[in-house]
């Protein structure tokens, strides 16, 4: 005898199926055509962000507290200027910006922003050259914010270079041209001085040597001298100290005399 099929735990097997399709497939749906800006910063890099992709960290004492979820390359054709705006979504349970509302979450940013909270690139894998964006409290640099009109509403953090591109820049501005003109004129003056200079002093080292040689004999004599007067005070010292020793071990010869 063949059993049949419960089609009553068939159905709601179906129906369960297709209302966790239904759910998921929602709120996929909700995520791309209607996102949480809530949320979402927007960071506008002035430098290139080759390395830099969708998914890539967000981190901030060293914890990660977003992703980076979109890349934009918008281009003003009025002054033929580009502008880099990188989207990221926090994370809820670790998002440093958070409140009931949009005006409490940005008076929040503003007050970090105060205090010194700036957005950077900087290195996740040296190897593969993959970067991430590293938020820092650093409130002695400048506050540069530049917002599109479609990121109005959107919380902004500013940027501020990158290590490496802040010693690239540093280098640039060191003016080398010039420190090699100079050199060359150094190295110029040299070759026409020092044909002149060289006999004179050629000459001066003659006449010193024959300083020193005339004046050999005098020379050893002060030194015979010199040495003969150390003596002396040696031997005084010595004396000194033979006297000193007697009379520790006599004291009454200073009113007796020295006994014979």
């Amino acid at each position: 005898m063949v059993n049949k099929p419960d089609v009553r735990k068939i159905g709601i097997f179906v129906a369960t199926g297709f209302v966790c399709f239904a759910l998921i497939l929602g709120s996929y749906l909700k995520k791309v055509f209607f996102p949480d800006d809530g949320n979402t910063v927007v960071m506008y890099f002035q430098e290139s962000i080759k390395g830099l992709n969708v998914g890539s960290s967000v981190v901030f004492q060293g914890v990660e507290i977003g992703k980076v979820s979109q890349i934009d390359l918008v281009a003003n054709l009025k002054d033929l200027t580009f502008s880099i705006p990188v989207y990221v979504d926090l994370d809820v349970s670790k998002s440093i910006v958070s409140g009931d509302d949009a005006q409490s979450r940005k008076q929040i940013l503003d007050a970090l922003i105060h205090k010194g909270l700036r957005a950077r690139l900087t290195a996740q894998n040296y190897l593969t050259g993959q970067l991430m964006i590293e938020l820092v409290m650093m409130p002695d640099t400048p506050v540069e914010l530049e917002t599109l009109p479609q990121d109005k509403d959107l919380l902004q953090i500013p940027t501020i270079l990158s290590p490496l591109q802040e010693f690239s820049r540093g280098l640039q501005n060191i003016p080398f041209q010039k420190i090699a003109d100079k050199l060359g004129q150094m190295a110029d003056s040299l070759n026409k001085e020092l044909p002149v200079v060289l006999p004179q002093i050629s000459e001066a080292a003659t006449s010193i040597s024959k300083v020193f040689s005339s004046n050999s004999r005098l020379s050893t004599e002060a030194l015979g001298n010199f040495n003969r007067a150390l003596v002396n005070v040696s031997a005084a010292a010595q004396s000194l100290k033979d006297l000193t020793d007697y009379l520790e071990r006599h004291p009454e010869a200073l009113l007796r005399g020295k006994e014979k």
